[in-house]
């Protein structure tokens, strides 16, 4: 920068305005003066003194304030783009994770029994209403608890399925809209580091699995639950998800380290 002429003090109040990381302060002020300058010497050229040409690109420009505040504002943008991508990546992940789950449990229900996947805990008592309502949605069961155990297996494999596929469909919505800021937007991609995405992920989806295959152990040594098998399918899902995002955290831990120096 040349010093003692207007630009360059404009450029210090601009300075002292910008809050955020320094690198990004640094290349906001040189995408400033580039400006500045450039528009000071176009008017010089047009024939305007130095001092007046200076003025007219600052006013043009705006105040420092005026600046500064836009820059904030577009920060706040970025950040809130970054996180949003960021949540789409792991809720698609669940909702991919729900709807591998609920096909898990109908092919092993198939395998074992639909009783020992969807089936209702022995010490359970039904309302004669209950049964009634049961039967009469499951023709083909020759008992109530037969019959509650097919109404849960199709309650639960279709109500599961369609919020797995309600929810992709959202989160490929959400994904587009993404695609389209990033594409015609002005503000500049930034994204959560993917270390970060891959230890929540890899702690969120694995402490969901432990969670869910303690509550199926649980459930074999004290009763009382609907769906047995449900446990150990969703638990072992969730597992699988969190393997996923623990190899991917290894993978971008092993890039993100540095050797260390010897003195």
């Amino acid at each position: 920068m040349s010093g003692g002429d207007r630009i360059d003090e404009y450029l210090d109040a601009l300075f002292a305005r910008l809050h955020g990381r320094s690198a990004e302060s640094r290349s906001m002020l040189v995408e400033a003066e580039a400006h500045l300058r450039d528009a000071a010497a176009a008017s010089v050229a047009a024939g305007m003194p130095e001092d007046a040409a200076q003025e007219a690109a600052i006013a043009a420009f705006g105040s420092p304030a005026q600046v500064a505040k836009a820059a904030e504002g577009r920060t706040v943008g970025e950040l809130v783009l970054a996180l949003t991508r960021a949540a789409v990546t792991l809720c698609a992940a669940g909702f991919a994770a729900i709807a591998l789950a609920t096909i898990l449990a109908r092919v092993v229900s198939f395998l074992t029994s639909t009783a020992w996947v969807y089936g209702a805990p022995g010490t359970d008592r039904f309302t004669a209403e209950q049964c009634a309502h049961w039967l009469a949605v499951q023709p083909g069961a020759a008992t109530c608890k037969t019959a509650a155990t097919l109404e849960a297996s199709d309650d639960s494999f279709l109500f599961s399925l369609a919020a797995a596929v309600g929810g992709l469909v959202l989160i490929g919505l959400v994904a587009v809209v993404l695609l389209l800021v990033r594409r015609f937007g002005r503000t500049p991609r930034r994204r959560v580091p993917p270390i970060v995405v891959s230890a929540i992920g890899a702690t969120a989806f694995g402490g969901a699995g432990a969670a869910l295959l303690a509550g199926g152990a649980a459930d074999v040594a004290l009763g009382g639950q609907w769906g047995q098998g449900l446990w150990y399918t969703q638990g072992a899902v969730a597992l699988a998800f969190g393997v996923y995002f623990a190899a991917r955290l290894l993978v971008a831990t092993s890039h993100s380290l540095t050797p260390e120096r010897v003195r």
